[in-house]
């Protein structure tokens, strides 16, 4: 798939500016009076399973890891932050188009589904700097909009129907980066949200752990495994899915 080759092609070009030039501690772990910022675009592809439901049309969402390479339209990932001292910001935003047909025999309408999703997530939070030395603490909380339009089809009906649930969850949580050895970092993250108040979800539980190389004083190369589960429902709508899988970007520090 050209988005593939493309992700791939990024962090290829980004290792081979990189390695020529001298190594350096990240600088947006160490402290600092002045603002410093980290950049990162990524990739995460994530297999799912759970269900989703759409004006009363329900659907499982058992997606493989192959599903989703050969049947995302489109996805883009980008991670921002800063750090002054022991306050920060963090952003975070990803988009994907993605379609999938599916055998479903049982529900009130048995039959084969189609089913594409348009998902969007944006992150923002405020980290407070714990430690610094020799382990990276922070705790933050912050809130993740959730976007997701949602199509189920069953064309041997035939019936379509297709809505919009947007929402917003309140998160807590926590991060830690340990290091492994002379610029290696290993980074451990959880976050917990939703609890229903007002149009949030549910619950909605966030984890990631990531293996992230600092190569100089500008460049880093980070990769891991994500897994993000989210609760919701609204009227005859219901998103209860669990998304899970690897990835990997190249980050900039400035």
């Amino acid at each position: 798939m050209k988005r593939n080759n493309l992700l791939v092609l990024v962090l290829a070009v980004g290792f081979l500016i990189t390695t020529g030039l001298s190594p350096a501690r990240a600088e947006i772990l160490d402290k600092s009076d002045h603002w410093k910022s980290f950049f990162s675009i990524y990739g995460w592809v994530p297999a799912m399973s759970g269900d989703v439901k759409v004006k009363g049309l329900e659907s499982d969402l058992d997606v493989t890891y192959s599903d989703i390479f050969n049947n995302t339209n489109f996805f883009f990932m980008a991670h921002y932050e800063g750090f002054k001292g022991r306050w920060g910001i963090m952003v975070d935003g990803l988009y994907a188009d993605l379609e999938a047909e599916k055998e479903h025999p049982g529900g009130s309408v048995p039959g084969r589904r189609q089913v594409k999703i348009q998902q969007s997530l944006i992150e923002a939070a405020v980290p407070y700097r714990l430690t610094w030395n020799p382990v990276v603490a922070d705790v933050f909380v912050g809130g993740r909009y959730n976007y997701i339009h949602a199509e189920i089809a069953i064309p041997s009906v035939p019936v379509k129907k297709d809505d919009t649930l947007a929402f917003v969850d309140p998160i807590v949580g926590g991060r830690v980066f340990i290091p492994l050895a002379k610029n290696w970092f290993l980074g451990l993250r959880g976050d917990i949200g939703g609890f229903g108040i007002g149009n949030a979800s549910d619950l909605a539980l966030n984890g990631n752990a990531s293996i992230n190389w600092q190569i100089n004083e500008v460049f880093s190369l980070h990769g891991g495994y994500r897994a993000l589960y989210m609760k919701y429902n609204e009227g005859e709508n219901e998103w209860n899915a669990t998304q899970h899988g690897p990835w990997a970007g190249i980050g900039f520090s400035f």
